[in-house]
């Protein structure tokens, strides 16, 4: 199905030509009608791009895959194809073998019936029979890999009349085989290829080094019943045309997501036009659009059109030359559409700061399961060096959001490691703790987004209480601290709540001793919270130690949602003050008015 999905999107662009790819160009060389050179020398194409970053010019031309084989592309090449020019890298033999090739190729161009009458094709055929190209002057910067135009005149030599029937009849001679059979991708029988005829180029495939070839069975051992090509995979020529093409369209779109340092690239598409992309509200986490969703599905009043309409999701990773399928998922959009809404009831999160998102985006995710930088005050940015981010945490998150599936115990581990290390819980990485405590097959909790005051579980109580201790010493000295008692005994109290409760405990005396006076009522009424939550912990048969992941999980999200409490509260108090303390408008024109 995947492959019957992209040969559809390849026949929705119809202005694309068979067997061509988008390719950048270094160089130009230039030939006048008659075969001979324009110019002795080569005119460069690069030129800086809307960032400054030097690149050649791109232009669409015949092209299909070639691995190790000597094998020409028509009307445009490499350098060592088209001017047999080698470098301190390359083979003089094998360039002297490339470069013949493309000039055989080039003169059955010329012989073919539809090159006969071409004058394209027979002013570059002449070219190289009369020796022009030795006349050239050699370029030093020019390696055997970079790539050469060829234009005649005015019009680069690809774009010639004849050039696609003869190219689609020598990439089926190349790439045929001579076999015969029924295609699985449409499912008529016709002449089969022995490979793919094109590549995905490499910057829209994480991993991959080279451009990647998505089907590539070269020897025995690596096919199915030591097989080679596609043998056991057989595809037709227009199919597979339509595979390679589809395949570069749908990732060079923009419905496509990837981030650096991560090892995957999504693509997604819908099979009929709709308004609602429930993968924009997956990455960009817009409130408004969140909530009329929600609203829409739990009301019953999602569009009628979404039942018939499917959704498709490709993920990809590279390996070298290689495109490896990480997943692909089809099912109906109604069905993904309860999927995020699932996604971002289980990511709902008490936040520490009014101005904070509810439900995070999916970049925001991503980047707190790496490290926190103290010093700058933010996360480390996505693939530098030393970040530690997983690397498959967005196609992990994604699939989870998609499918309404679990995430995987290591980024669990993952992620509690880094708060331990990091001395950091905010309202996203308590967010993704909850997600994955209500997805995870190792507890039967169910934590709310919010304070729970009814939820026994020890160490839930016991980061309740640990947050408790927190705001004592911080009211204690009224914030005037060098380390505060989190600083000191989060990461152990994350494993073994016990030995930093007791020791909280022992230091909460000495804390509620410092308000005097005025301040007195604080001190009673952190005294009292912490009695009750202590004896929540007697009642639970005492206070944890040796904790499970899910118990760490349970003992963070029990510090998040006390502090988030703590902090509602105070802002409450404050709000209550200032209008207390702001006279009404009666009282103001009262005032004036005096």
């Amino acid at each position: 199905m995947l492959l019957h999905r992209l040969v559809k999107q390849a026949e929705q662009d119809p202005s694309a030509k068979p067997f061509h790819r988008p390719l950048r160009f270094d160089w130009e060389l230039r030939l006048n009608p008659d075969g001979t050179l324009s110019g002795d020398r080569l005119e460069s194409l690069v030129a800086p791009d809307a960032a400054g970053k030097p690149r050649g010019a791109e232009h669409a031309v015949p092209a299909v895959t070639r691995t190790v084989g000597v094998a020409p592309n028509l009307a445009a090449d490499d350098v060592q194809y088209v001017l047999g020019w080698d470098d301190a890298d390359s083979k003089p033999a094998r360039v002297a073998q490339c470069h013949a090739a493309f000039i055989e190729l080039t003169q059955r161009w010329a012989d073919s019936a539809e090159g006969q009458e071409d004058p394209v094709a027979q002013a570059l055929a002449r070219f190289y029979r009369s020796g022009e190209v030795a006349r050239l002057l050699r370029e030093p910067d020019a390696t055997s890999k970079q790539r050469v135009l060829i234009t005649v005149g005015a019009t680069p030599a690809y774009r010639s009349s004849s050039v696609s029937a003869f190219w689609a009849a020598e990439v089926t001679r190349r790439k045929g085989g001579g076999k015969r059979g029924l295609c699985l991708v449409c499912g008529h029988v016709g002449p089969l290829l022995d490979t793919l005829p094109g590549k995905v180029p490499a910057r829209l495939v994480p991993g991959a080094t080279n451009d990647a070839a998505l089907v590539s069975v070269n020897e025995r051992v690596f096919g199915y019943d030591l097989t080679t090509q596609l043998t056991c995979s057989p595809i037709c020529i227009p199919c597979g045309e339509g595979v390679s093409a589809g395949l570069v369209r749908v990732l060079d779109s923009d419905n496509t997501t990837s981030y650096e340092g991560q090892d995957s690239r999504l693509a997604w598409w819908v099979t009929e036009p709709v308004q609602r992309n429930p993968m924009k509200l997956i990455l960009d986490a817009d409130p408004k659009q969140i909530d009329a969703l929600i609203s829409s599905i739990h009301s019953g009043t999602a569009a009628v059109e979404v039942d018939t309409t499917k959704f498709c999701a490709l993920t990809v990773g590279g390996n070298v030359a290689r495109v490896m399928v990480r997943d692909w998922l089809e099912m109906p959009l109604s069905t993904v559409e309860e999927n995020v809404v699932a996604w971002f009831d289980d990511l709902d999160m008490v936040t520490l700061h009014p101005d904070e998102l509810v439900r995070q985006p999916l970049q925001r995710l991503v980047r707190v399961t790496g490290r926190w930088k103290r010093t700058e005050r933010r996360y480390a940015f996505l693939g530098v060096k030393g970040s530690a981010h997983p690397h498959e945490a967005q196609h992990d998150l994604l699939n989870a959001a998609l499918r309404k599936t679990s995430l995987p115990p290591s980024l669990l581990t993952h992620l509690l490691n880094r708060v331990r290390t990091d001395g950091r819980l905010d309202t996203p990485r308590a967010a993704l703790l909850r997600l994955m405590l209500l997805r995870s097959h190792l507890t039967t909790e169910k934590p709310m987004p919010g304070l729970d005051e009814s939820n026994t579980d020890p160490a839930y109580v016991a980061g309740r209480v640990f947050a408790a201790l927190d705001a004592l010493q911080y009211d204690a000295f009224d914030g005037k601290l060098n380390t505060t008692y989190a600083n000191r005994y989060l990461a152990g109290a994350i494993t073994n709540p016990r030995a930093a409760l007791l020791a909280g405990s022992k230091l909460a005396d000495a804390w509620l001793r410092k308000f005097r006076g005025p301040r007195k009522g604080t001190g009673v009424n952190h005294s009292r919270e912490l009695t009750a939550l202590f004896g929540l912990l007697d009642a639970a048969n005492g206070i944890p130690y040796r904790t499970t992941p899910a118990q760490q999980a349970m003992f963070l999200l029990g510090y998040h949602h006390q502090r988030a409490h703590r902090f509602a509260v105070l802002r409450e108090r404050a709000a209550a003050r200032a209008t207390a303390s702001t006279p009404s408008s009666t009282e103001s024109d009262q005032e004036i008015t005096a």
